[in-house]
């Protein structure tokens, strides 16, 4: 192959552009999918977009938690109630109540098992909003979780 010299220039822009941090991030997000946002129905800016890959204040990290291929309700304040609420899907979410290096101001976060976030909150929980997100994306709750 026979590069043009217009090709030839274009591609050395492209290399300066990436040798920059701003330029290696914008190929790298592009690449990797991480500027992706699927429209997921929250109103969250996060939701829809690939989770974060949290420092976990217990040693391990959000990527290693999703290994199991179940959803994770990542609670960062251990609320009581948000657990309860995650309880109730037991058989398809994890539920890990641990802070993290940076939440990125965030109290809570459900993660679908491609590692999309389906619900985030960075106030109190709505706990029927959790609970929404939950049987959107991960069925009815446990039968033996059923609230009476």
């Amino acid at each position: 192959m026979r590069p043009r010299r217009s090709s030839r220039a274009l591609e050395a822009i492209i290399r300066d552009l990436i040798e920059t941090p701003d330029g290696a991030t914008y190929f790298a997000e592009r690449v990797w999918g991480v500027s992706l946002r699927y429209d997921l129905g929250g109103s969250h800016p996060l939701v829809g977009r690939s989770a974060p890959d949290f420092e976990l204040a217990c040693g391990s990290r959000l990527g290693e938690r999703l290994r199991n291929g179940r959803g994770l309700l990542l609670d960062f304040d251990a609320c009581a109630s948000l657990q309860a609420v995650a309880a109730r899907w037991s058989k398809r979410i994890t539920y890990v109540a641990s802070d993290a290096r940076d939440r990125l101001g965030l109290r809570g976060v459900l993660v679908r098992p491609d590692g999309f976030v389906a619900w985030a909150i960075d106030a109190a929980p709505d706990l029927e909003d959790a609970a929404q997100a939950m049987a959107r994306w991960f069925g009815e709750a446990d039968a033996a979780h059923e609230r009476a």
